[in-house]
């Protein structure tokens, strides 16, 4: 009495096999193909922030400079109004040893 195996195999058998191994293949080929372009999706969007964050940074820094050659500008004319009404360097007690260029 020992158990005995058919290996008698039929055409119906083999294609319901293949089926069956083909869905089961396409199903995990769409499930990881999606995840791979969108692993892809998100590496593309990283690089092009990084790429970002360089750019504002280097805006940045320009805005900086500018804000600073503004600043120096505006104390230049500053200074420049004080020298020509005669204030600045020449303080007023000593200003009526020296002849203006312009009368008050």
């Amino acid at each position: 009495m020992g158990l005995s195996f058919e290996w008698t195999v039929k055409l119906g058998d083999i294609l319901t096999m293949c089926g069956a191994v083909m869905v089961a293949a396409a199903f995990l080929y769409n499930r990881g193909g999606k995840e791979a372009g969108d692993q892809m999706s998100l590496n593309a969007l990283s690089k092009e922030f990084t790429e970002m964050k360089s750019e504002f940074k280097a805006f940045s820094e320009t805005l900086q400079k500018i804000a600073i050659q503004e600043m120096k500008i505006d104390l230049l004319m500053k200074w420049y109004d004080e020298l020509r009404r005669g204030e600045g360097y020449i303080q007023e007690p000593r200003r009526a040893n020296v002849d203006g260029e312009y009368k008050r």
